[in-house]
């Protein structure tokens, strides 16, 4: 019934006891059998040996002086580090209140006292097998969960510089509005850095969602870029801005956001597709309040401020004093308030050239 050989080192059994009589006869059974042993007379002497050396298993007894094994045990199953270590009493248990206080601490079996060496090695060997299977789990979920991660940091970087491709292409094809898009994307990121100090979206505005607006702000209004000139407005009524969102989120989802819940691809699509819909819900498409996704709140102040400082066609730039009290008035109606609430302090520093 001795252990595998294998090429690791054999499992290291804790045996704690305060009769010396029955560590030297566990050691004995369980050395024979391949295993290294630990032995402690008490409590602390035994917590001194897990400082040095973890064991696999413990062997405690229950009734001790001072602290007792299952004081032991809770404390253990109270430390991360040592929770997991399969902790087996030796004792003679006589009433079911003991044992249920034993597994309530956290015990997994009992060995009986007087020893019976073939149940001692059965049970400690079963205990270890299970102990072993489950490191192996934890470690084999470890390595998928890296594994995932890492294939989901290559596609998001994979994303990301498909993204800023398409962006460069759409400006060189529309070098008018080469400006304007840089522009949104850089006040877009410096409004979602400053949003990330509110505690109200500190979790939702992580350094990833920082970068990934940068580069899919960019994109807010490749919809118009695909469109016909014939169709296309410099005032644009409602059947353009919703032919806008339709071809823009079409190009999108070309590159496959479809499938992305989050990243810059995911991200860029809840842009161009809600970057139009107003806070009080006149826009389009008609969601209101915080049914519109974020990202596409921010770019919605970040775009309109830049276009009222652009001029257009027939139409003369806003100063900037001039922009920043359109935006303030329609805080509540068209953006979302908190937006314009660091708006107010930051757009001395957004990009207006």
């Amino acid at each position: 019934m001795g252990i595998e050989h294998t090429n690791k080192k054999p499992p290291t059994i804790l045996i704690v006891d305060d009769i010396s009589v029955n560590v030297t006869i566990l050691e004995n059974i369980l050395t024979h059998e391949g295993y290294e042993t630990l032995t402690a007379l008490s409590v602390q002497e035994a917590l001194e040996q897990i400082k040095v050396t973890m064991p696999d298993l413990i062997l405690s007894d229950l009734s001790m002086p001072e602290i007792d094994g299952l004081e032991f045990c809770r404390m253990l199953k109270s430390d991360q580090s040592t929770r997991d270590i399969p902790f087996i009493f030796i004792t003679v248990l006589n009433t079911s209140k003991e044992k249920e206080e034993a597994f309530m601490a956290g015990a997994v079996d009992f060995i009986p006292k007087p020893f019976d060496n073939v149940e001692v090695l059965m049970r400690v060997n079963n205990h270890l097998s299970i102990y072993r299977l489950r490191q192996e789990m934890t470690d084999y979920n470890r390595m998928m969960h890296k594994m995932v991660e890492d294939q989901k940091n290559l596609n998001e970087k994979i994303h990301v510089n498909v993204l800023r491709a398409l962006a460069r292409l759409v400006e060189k094809k529309d070098p008018g509005k080469g400006t304007h898009r840089s522009n949104v994307g850089y006040n877009s990121k410096l409004l979602a850095q400053g949003m990330q100090f509110s505690p109200v979206y500190e979790d939702e505005i992580t350094d990833e969602f920082v970068d990934a607006i940068g580069v899919s702000a960019r994109l807010h209004d490749v919809g118009s870029f695909v469109l016909d000139e014939a169709f296309s407005s410099e005032r644009p009524d409602r059947e353009y801005i919703r032919r806008c969102v339709e071809e823009g989120a079409g190009v999108i989802e070309e590159f496959g956001a479809e499938q992305e819940e989050g990243g810059a691809l995911g991200m860029a699509k809840q842009i161009v597709s809600c970057c139009h819909a107003h806070w009080n819900g006149t826009g389009y498409p008609e969601l209101s309040g915080t049914q519109i996704p974020l990202e596409a709140r921010i770019v919605a102040v970040a775009n309109d401020f830049d276009e009222l400082i652009t001029p257009g066609e027939g139409r003369a730039p806003r100063s900037i004093e001039e922009a920043v009290e359109i935006i303030d008035k329609n805080s509540g109606v068209l953006y979302d308030p908190d937006v314009i609430q660091v708006f107010d302090k930051l757009y001395g520093r957004m990009r207006t050239n």
